[in-house]
């Protein structure tokens, strides 16, 4: 790979974390609440990508049962987005971005129990490790605890979402299927918001005059333009360099909080602790991935060709 090729491709996928970084940023900002906030996402993402499919000319009408399985998928990028953005409306940005360091290891746990594999022990203790996080953080910010909760809730089913499209996402192009996943995310939001409401009630459903722009700039910018960059990066760089940097949106996320809303002089002391331990954790979980099989294989083994005396 030629050095110019490799610098694009890291400037690609920065790029399109720093723009992931800003959706609870552009989550506080619109006024409207959790559930209509996702509502308007969904539909404007929806239009967008349904545009930039036909123009690249990947668009193609699938199956009602393949359909139907995609629309289960989507069920869980639904539930995510409200949960996330309801997080950032009962306590703040830096909290729901902290929270959602703990899918990479909620996903550790989904996968061996939908795909029917062991569990990893080593997973488990970072599993643990990020409870022990939490609870810094909760008992820290007992005020917030609800918004804990719905963050981590958030961070769940985002794990679940990645690991279910596991069964699907090599049967079409990824932009299809993200396409798809959006009208059917409205879709079914759409016939959902009854339910939704009674329990987190909605005010206006139209936006104000800012509340678009920043949509837009949610639906565009953080969704379309963020997910093709990161595509675009996979070209030239492996898929643990691209997931490790992703792993940095909380990052950003948190020091845009920070920098924006002032967020830093809300915290206590507590929610740096159990910060810096969960995204220890995170890093820590996806170095194991990748250098625990040298680990473990330059430790010293038992020869199986030495067989037992059995006289």
């Amino acid at each position: 790979m030629k050095p110019i090729e490799n610098r694009a491709a890291y400037i690609e996928l920065h790029t399109a974390v720093f723009l992931f970084g800003f959706t609870g940023i552009l989550g506080r900002l619109i006024s409207l609440d959790a559930g209509l906030l996702v509502w308007h996402r969904l539909w404007m993402t929806a239009v967008l990508m349904f545009i930039y499919v036909k123009y690249i000319g990947k668009f193609r009408i699938l199956s009602w049962s393949e359909m139907l399985h995609i629309a289960i998928v989507s069920l869980a990028i639904v539930f995510h987005w409200i949960l996330f953005y309801g997080a950032i409306k009962l306590a703040s940005v830096s909290i729901a971005m902290i929270c959602l360091s703990s899918i990479t290891l909620f996903t550790a746990l989904l996968e061996p129990l939908l795909f029917r594999k062991p569990f990893s022990p080593i997973q488990l203790v970072f599993s643990l490790l990020v409870i022990v996080g939490v609870s810094f953080m909760a008992n820290d910010q007992q005020d917030q605890f609800v918004g804990i909760l719905v963050g981590l809730a958030s961070a769940f089913f985002s794990a679940l979402f990645t690991v279910l499209n596991k069964f699907i996402v090599n049967k079409y192009d990824s932009r299809l299927l993200s396409l798809y996943e959006m009208g059917f995310g409205f879709i079914l939001l759409t016939m959902l918001m009854p339910v939704v409401n009674i329990w987190l009630p909605q005010g206006d459903w139209l936006p104000g005059n800012s509340d678009w722009g920043y949509l837009f700039l949610l639906s565009f910018f953080c969704t379309v333009v963020a997910f093709n960059l990161s595509l675009s990066s996979l070209r030239s760089l492996s898929a643990f360099t691209v997931n490790l940097a992703i792993n940095l949106e909380p990052v950003y996320g948190i020091a845009l909080a920070f920098l924006v809303f002032q967020e830093h002089k809300l915290l206590g002391t507590g929610f740096y602790i159990g910060s810096v331990l969960i995204l220890a954790t995170v890093v820590g979980e996806v170095l194991w991935k990748r250098y625990g099989a040298m680990v473990r294989s330059s430790l010293p083994r038992r020869n199986s060709n030495t067989k037992k005396n059995t006289v």
